[in-house]
């Protein structure tokens, strides 16, 4: 029984957690279902979902990752000589205590053999925040948030719907403190005293933790009251380094070691197809060839075919030429920020 609410003890972003438990089965538990296909680029680690110690057997189609998948895929980087610096793809609202320390001193050691580098694109809360720390840098998007440096757990009882329900539970146990938190009994006052030395216990260690990686001081830390970060204030307070775009980010960073041709003519293939998509996205196919002539950066593109949006469409004539299941394209950005 002790080991049962030792697990529940969990370093995640309390509003995510409680929507998981609220709505099984509906959206939130799909949160990160975009991430189910793993970026298979080299280098570039995939940290999505809820976290937990161990891979199970549906982890990919519930967007879930497990500490020792990103072990081993850090493992694997670090061994691959054509691989230079290491990207954490962070998007997660955190996980499971069991085995995230191990996880974050083994990050942490392992910027010896080769640069690591986090990115919260666009969560990185609790247990994914201990992680990100352990990297050498940590950045993040104007949209993106993090810290939550704290531990929560929970405990049911159920003993009054038992009741309702006509169900009794007789308990026979040895040892004074083996039925503690059972879920059909009323909790007591000794067992949730006990629950909570424990969570206070993991929280120091999650606090020492976050210093160090950080360089912060522990009143730093505790400071924070385990609130969420974004944006510049982060990088004020001093749990990120910069704010960016994961696009510059990816270029900035590039993991896998290619001559100066090779990165050049890599890049601006890449842009040119990705002003393609906005251009033919935006319905402007036109703007193409004149982008393209006049050198115009994605980041350029993206903001003049906004601009003429904005001046040509209305909000709702915006909303109907959204393509079906296509969340990130340039319109709905452009609807969104209309809606604000």
């Amino acid at each position: 029984m002790k080991q049962q609410w030792l697990n529940r003890c969990v370093m995640v972003e309390p509003r995510s957690f409680e929507l998981l438990l609220l709505q099984t089965g509906k959206q939130p538990i799909f949160k990160n279902i975009k991430h189910a296909v793993r970026n298979s680029e080299r280098g570039i680690i995939p940290i999505h979902g809820i976290l937990t110690k161990k891979s199970e057997a549906f982890d990919d189609i519930l967007g879930m990752t497990s500490y020792n998948q990103i072990e081993a895929q850090i493992t694997q980087a670090i061994e691959d000589s054509d691989i230079e610096t290491i990207l954490l793809d962070i998007d997660s609202p955190g996980g499971e205590v069991n085995g995230v320390f191990d996880l974050a001193d083994f990050i942490y050691n392992a910027r010896e053999k080769k640069r690591i580098i986090a990115i919260a694109n666009d969560d990185a809360y609790s247990a994914a925040y201990a992680i990100a720390s352990s990297a050498e840098k940590i950045f993040l998007t104007r949209t993106s948030g993090v810290g939550s440096i704290g531990v929560i757990a929970s405990h049911i009882d159920q003993s009054r719907f038992d009741e309702k329900q006509g169900i009794k539970y007789t308990t026979i146990f040895a040892g004074s403190r083996k039925n503690d938190l059972n879920p059909h009994e009323p909790v007591t006052s000794e067992s949730l005293g006990s629950l909570q030395k424990e969570v206070d216990r993991l929280y120091e260690m999650f606090v020492q933790l976050i210093a160090r990686n950080r360089g912060l001081s522990i009143e730093k830390i505790r400071s924070t009251e385990a609130g969420l970060y974004f944006g510049e204030k982060a990088v004020e307070i001093g749990l990120a380094d910069g704010v960016t775009t994961f696009f510059e980010f990816i270029n900035n960073h590039r993991s896998v070691s290619m001559t100066t041709n090779e990165l050049t003519e890599e890049n601006c293939r890449r842009e040119i197809l990705e002003i393609i998509r906005l251009c033919n996205v935006s319905k402007m196919p036109e703007k193409i060839g004149e982008f393209i002539e006049q050198g115009v950066s994605v980041e350029q593109a993206r903001e003049v075919l906004m601009e003429l949006l904005a001046e040509r469409t209305k909000k709702t004539e915006i909303l109907s030429a959204i393509p079906q299941n296509s969340q990130e394209d340039l319109m709905t950005q452009v609807a969104k920020s209309r809606c604000i």
